[in-house]
């Protein structure tokens, strides 16, 4: 008998097939079960050793043993005429087939049942907190139904890139229905959220999910000069179909066709939902002819690119839109976008690029003049002035334009983002959360929204949803879930290696991006490895020469760094910030009280935490001078931006060094200690706080030591954990490696 045969006769295949069926059946169960309860990665790995080991003992045990009725016999002691091997076979087939169809069915229950709940889950883990963090204020259901979401139009081309333009006429319609008064619609992103995901969510799950009674769903045909649309407006809950129409037309009537697709779905709403659409206008932009659709798919490739944030997607949405330009140069949407563009690329904490702010205002405001001309009523030009005047730190022309963008448009969620920078700088605490809650609402998946969104619940300690919304912002866009998982971690648990394992991952996405580059500098200054954080970014070098006590190289850094963008009130303060510092008060003075008298009346912040650290500065330099009463006014706006913070429930670790440094500077040792207690209680990881020229005369005080004392061990712990991550877990061994120095002497062992 051959060996083939006798394999086949003593069942050897069947039972590596049957083997091999149920270790796969196993590892799925396995890897759902440790994923729920959070079970170490080295279990899974264990276990999938284990059960690679089994199986070539199980074959050795099947070809040298037989299962009989007496027992388990070995093979040559078993007479052939007694032999069960065929029945055995049999029942080995069953049980391939069983667990096989028991497979089956988990593949299919994981594709169309598991993989569509998670896709929910990532706009329910961010519409779920709002709804109960705004128990009591949601919409009556006269109200709710008055509410739409657009779904991203099915591009029925040939051509897959032509999906850029059938998004642009779902989202034009999106903006036109967003006039309506009374009219809630939902935000593109949480709308656009559901493109190619159709197929396996129905439109009543979307609109739960969204909040929205009605969808407006379609498609487009294009084909050469030609165009044919199709939409229709559905009543979400029992699938009936209120209006539907289609549309041929050539290419160049292209901004008419929306147009009268809109006013026909404004007709319907207004029969079944009592809308006044006689209040609706449009200013209708340039229309491109047909010889430049490429400008307008350049233009909405640019503008989707501006939505994901980012230094790099925002760089190359610059490039996209002057393309745009260069094709239809009176093309009002491609200006406004590409004036957003070049503001957003502000050398800033708060922005993504390395442009001064002259050169920002340079190159960004012939588009916004030209966008404005063009088309007056256009949102996006409004954005535009609203992010102009933020960049420069004009607070109140930002909420004029962001107003005037949210008239036009109420679904504009940039226009909130920018109003929500603005409320914050002008320390009206108690408007921070309603605008929050605002853009969350219109836009559940709202990137930059939930960005911000994170460092509010997190600085209340509700970290759990603070990574929960990071988690969901992973699965959308890498990037900014790695900035969120970061930020909440960093800044306000105290979890510095686990920070920088999430920042050194949204360096490898985009290693010049200034927003996380920032971030990822701190913590590395954090925990002492300068060298490291050197490394990061030039413009932040300044930084890290004032960590290291390297006063006058820090001095001159930031100052030419300052000579180079004399018109940014960020990169001004900074300078003034190193001189303080460092201990030269007087000449750190002078350019305080420049700058607080270009804002009468407000407190001067860190742009970095929002704090007012740089107005106690300013008051100890206030004090050493001897101007007693200007001492007085700065203390009492001191002051009230800290009681407005308790009020808005919003003091943080940033926000209690500032209480230690003022009650420093009143002699108040006791509360100093406490202060700086509480801030470390609530995550802050800071060293150079207790060198903070205010804390001078407590360098003795053995209350005040006692705390740096228990700061340093804390971040010894944490430069430990940090070594052993970039030495030996590099999270990004692809675009960044830990300099030798750092990792000498570094053990192995976790």
């Amino acid at each position: 008998m051959s060996l083939f045969s006798e394999l086949k006769r003593r069942n050897v295949f069947r039972v590596g097939i049957a083997y091999l069926v149920v270790s796969w059946l196993i590892m799925q169960v396995a890897d759902v079960i440790l994923n729920n309860v959070a079970a170490p990665a080295w279990v899974f790995h264990v276990i999938m050793l284990v059960l690679a080991i089994g199986f070539p003992l199980s074959v050795l045990f099947a070809w040298a043993f037989e299962l009989t009725p007496e027992g388990l016999k070995r093979d040559f002691e078993v007479d052939r005429t007694d032999s069960v091997t065929p029945q055995t076979g049999k029942k080995l087939d069953r049980l391939i087939i069983g667990v096989l169809v028991v497979a089956l069915g988990y593949f299919a229950f994981d594709k169309f049942v598991l993989s569509v709940d998670r896709d929910a889950a990532l706009v329910e883990s961010t519409t779920q907190i709002v709804t109960e963090q705004v128990a009591g204020s949601s919409p009556t259901s006269t109200e709710s139904d008055k509410s739409i979401a657009v779904l991203p139009f099915v591009n029925l081309s040939s051509d897959p890139e032509q999906d850029f333009f059938s998004d642009g006429i779902a989202e034009e319609l999106l903006n036109v229905l967003a006039q309506f008064p009374g009219l809630r619609v939902a935000a593109r992103t949480s709308s656009f959220f559901y493109k190619d995901k159709l197929d396996a969510v129905t439109l009543t799950e979307i609109a739960e999910q969204l909040d929205v009674a009605h969808i407006l769903e379609g498609s487009v045909r294009k084909s050469a000069n030609k165009l044919r649309i199709t939409a229709q407006l559905i009543k979400a809950d029992n699938g009936f179909h209120l209006w539907s129409k289609t549309y041929d037309r050539e290419l160049t009537d292209v901004f008419a066709i929306q147009d009268e697709i809109s006013a026909a779905i404004g007709d319907a709403l207004k029969v079944h939902l009592a809308l006044d659409s006689g209040a609706l206008t449009v200013d209708r932009p340039t229309v491109i002819e047909a010889a430049n659709t490429q400008a307008y798919e350049a233009y909405l490739q640019g503008r989707q690119l501006i939505n994901r944030r980012g230094r790099d997607n925002i760089e190359r949405a610059v490039r996209l839109l002057e393309k745009s330009l260069r094709l239809d140069s009176e093309y009002a949407p491609a200006h406004a976008q590409l004036a957003i563009a070049t503001a957003l690329l502000l050398r800033s904490p708060q922005s993504y690029g390395s442009l001064t702010l002259a050169e920002v205002i340079q190159r960004a405001t012939p588009h916004v003049e030209k966008a404005v001309a063009l088309s007056p009523n256009l949102p996006e030009a409004h954005g535009a002035l609203a992010l102009l005047a933020l960049d420069q730190e004009k607070y109140e022309e930002v909420l004029k334009h962001a107003d005037r963008a949210l008239q036009l448009n109420p679904s504009y969620i940039d226009a909130m983002n920018w109003q929500y920078l603005a409320v914050s700088s002008l320390g009206h605490y108690d408007e921070i959360e309603p605008t929050m809650e605002r853009i969350l609402r219109a836009d559940p998946l709202t990137i930059i929204g939930r960005l911000n969104y994170i460092s509010v619940v997190a600085s209340k300690g509700d970290f759990a949803t603070a990574h929960a919304v990071a988690d969901a912002l992973l699965e959308q866009y890498p990037w900014a879930g790695y900035v969120s998982h970061g930020t909440s971690s960093m800044d306000y648990e105290g979890d510095l290696a686990t920070a920088l394992k999430w920042f050194l991952l949204a360096f490898a996405e985009d290693p010049t991006d200034t927003f996380s580059n920032t971030a990822l500098v701190s913590g590395f200054i954090y925990v002492g490895l300068y060298d490291e954080a050197r490394r990061i970014d030039d413009n932040l070098l300044f930084r890290v020469d004032a960590a290291e006590n390297l006063g006058s190289k820090a001095i001159e850094r930031a100052r030419r760094r300052m000579e180079t963008d004399a018109e940014s009130p960020s990169t001004i303060i900074d300078y003034a910030d190193t001189l303080h510092k460092a201990g030269y008060i007087a000449e750190a003075q002078l350019v305080y009280e420049d700058q607080f008298a270009r804002k009468p009346g407000r407190v001067i912040l860190d742009l970095i935490n929002s704090s007012p650290v740089p107005s106690v500065r300013m008051a100890l330099g206030r004090s050493q001078a001897g101007d007693n009463d200007g001492l007085e006014i700065l203390l009492e706006l001191i002051d009230q931006d800290i009681t407005a913070r308790t009020e808005a429930d919003l003091l943080d670790g940033f926000s209690y060094r500032a209480i230690a440094m003022l009650a420093a500077l009143r002699g108040d040792s006791k509360m100093v200690v406490d202060s700086l207690e509480t801030a470390i209680e609530l995550g802050l990881r800071d060293p150079g706080m207790f060198s903070e020229p205010v804390f001078a005369s407590l360098q003795d005080d053995a209350g005040f030591l006692a705390v740096q004392a228990q700061l340093h061990a804390m971040l010894q712990a944490e430069r430990k954990k940090t070594l052993q991550l970039i030495c030996h877990e590099n999270p990004v061994p692809d675009s960044w490696q830990p300099l030798a120095e750092s990792c000498s002497g570094v053990d192995k062992r976790p």
